[in-house]
């Protein structure tokens, strides 16, 4: 039989798992501090196999990183109610028959405090190095204040009295004041949880992909829809994808240095590297995970240092193979020497004429052409010359380690499954991309594949940027099923076969139906 003086300890713990979720979250949110579920999902993500990972990337898109920290927080918060369960019966034990007495608590304060912290604190220090890539001093340190909040909460509600209850041990009816302090953090708890919890899980109904920008490049007669896309991305809709599943590092120019190694090391500080001589270059980048047809793909005018000016003043020991990439996140990424000592592989610090966003990865971030953008890395802190090779964050999962661009093209207008006005004239537009190989041809279907004409390209910006298509449509009523598809410079045709992104990017025509009345 349950001694009925006994608290609750589920509810109590997963009232201050509660608390502890929106405090951290909080810090995160004004200080910058990594939170316990930002750390945790960080490792968790990390653990899934790699296919599994990348087929949750592929039907997820941009709900995954708040569908993860969603997750992480409710976690902790099933953690909290075992934590609860757990202490309250260990420490809890009857000093008379039962019910001739009330329960009392056993074993030192401290110790029913620390014992529990620290297991946690251990059990975490696996997923610190996973998802920060090493054991960093603000992550472990922070997980290990977070789980003492817990349990300390833990501790606090487990030994204050319930309404109508005694102090522990039988010392007497305790005050009505400190009967309800219980009932009162313990409410608080619970509305605080509640709170982030439904906060985070708005922030997954609202995540969706990128909108695709338009610019006002060219039109033809006809409305809104008959204009080309831009063929430069605004920075505020140049797409964002990280492993951050809180927002990017809060990095100070003030006190930030890149570390460069070789014979002769050297650091650099954000003045340093601004002063450096600096190149332009206009260059679109794609991340692996962009759907087919999708909108993680970006065209910017960059700015940087190149990167072989920086290793040849470092020196490169002789035997070097790979240039190795350490940022502030803890991501980590290569690149073979011959591509690091491209003309064209940057550190660059300004995007679309001004200095990188935070999101971008301010103060400075690798900027290479012909691979997806998991090879250039933000937030850069390190750079390391190398006789090994190296997986970096994400081929450690499974991601292919050259991270090639595939063939891609994309319907800017119409967009999505579209109804247009018969005896209009329009503009069907988009881009196609390819790397440095280049498009030489962009062909659409109105018929679902069964006949193809050609589109009309733009000259490119850059040899490193994507190419703009247009095709004049002016349809009678009807259904009609569109299909895109490009050729690159070097004749390779973009392949049919449907494939998703996990491990080498997504393949595929992309589909529209439209409805023309």
């Amino acid at each position: 039989m349950v001694n009925p003086r006994r608290p609750n300890g589920a509810l109590l713990g997963a009232c201050a798992a509660g608390l502890t979720v929106g405090a951290t979250l909080l810090l995160r949110i004004t200080t910058g501090l990594p939170s316990l579920s930002e750390v945790i999902g960080n490792g968790l993500a990390l653990l899934l196999p790699g296919s599994a990972f990348g087929t949750l990337i592929d039907t997820l898109q941009e709900r995954g990183r708040p569908l993860l920290l969603l997750g992480t927080s409710v976690l902790i918060v099933v953690v909290g109610a075992v934590l609860g369960r757990w202490m309250g019966g260990w420490s809890w034990t009857a000093v008379a028959p039962y019910p001739a007495a009330p329960a009392t608590r056993r074993g030192w304060p401290l110790s029913r405090w620390l014992t529990p912290a620290l297991g946690l604190w251990v059990l975490t220090l696996p997923l610190i190095a996973l998802g920060e890539g090493s054991l960093t001093v603000w992550a472990t340190a922070a997980a290990l204040a977070d789980w003492l909040l817990l349990t300390g909460l833990v501790e606090l509600l487990l030994g204050l009295p319930q309404h109508g209850g005694s102090w522990p041990g039988g010392g007497g009816p305790a005050p009505e004041g400190a009967r309800s302090r219980r009932s009162f953090l313990a409410g608080a708890g619970g509305l605080v949880g509640a709170i982030t919890l439904g906060y985070l899980g708005v922030n997954v109904l609202r995540a969706t992909s990128p909108p695709v920008p338009r610019l006002n490049l060219g039109t033809l007669p006809g409305g809104a829809g008959d204009q080309l896309p831009a063929g430069i991305t605004r920075t505020s809709d140049f797409y964002v994808v990280s492993k951050d599943l809180f927002g990017p590092p809060a990095v100070d120019a003030t006190t930030w240095r890149l570390q460069v190694s070789g014979l002769n090391p050297y650091s650099l500080s954000y003045q340093d590297l601004l002063a450096e001589p600096h190149q332009s270059q206009t260059q679109t980048l794609e991340c692996i995970s962009n759907p087919v047809g999708g909108t993680l793909i970006s065209t910017g005018v960059w700015r940087g240092v190149q990167l072989s000016r920086l290793l040849q003043r470092a020196g490169v020991p002789s035997g070097t193979t790979q240039i190795l990439f350490g940022c502030t996140d803890g991501y980590t990424e290569s690149l073979p020497l011959a591509q690091a000592m491209a003309s064209t592989t940057l550190v660059a610090d300004r995007l679309n004429g001004a200095p990188l966003t935070a999101q971008h990865g301010f103060p400075a971030r690798v900027l290479v052409v012909d691979h997806y953008g998991m090879k250039n890395p933000k937030w850069l802190s390190s750079i390391a010359p190398s006789a090994h090779d190296y997986s970096g964050y994400w081929e450690q999962q499974g991601w292919n380690a050259g991270a090639y661009p595939r063939i891609f093209s994309r319907f800017d207008f119409p967009s999505g499954n579209s109804s247009l006005s018969a005896g209009r004239r329009y503009l069907l537009t988009g881009v196609a991309y390819a790397g440095s190989r280049g498009i030489s041809e962009v062909e659409v279907s109105l018929d679902g594949s069964r006949h193809w004409s050609r589109a009309e390209l733009k000259h490119p910006l850059s040899p490193y940027s994507w190419t703009l298509w247009s095709f004049p449509w002016s349809p009678p009523a009807g259904f009609y099923t569109l299909r895109l598809r490009a050729r690159d410079g070097l004749g390779n045709d973009q392949s049919a076969g449907q494939n998703q992104s996990y491990p080498t990017g997504a393949s595929g025509y992309q589909q529209l139906t439209v409805l023309v009345r």
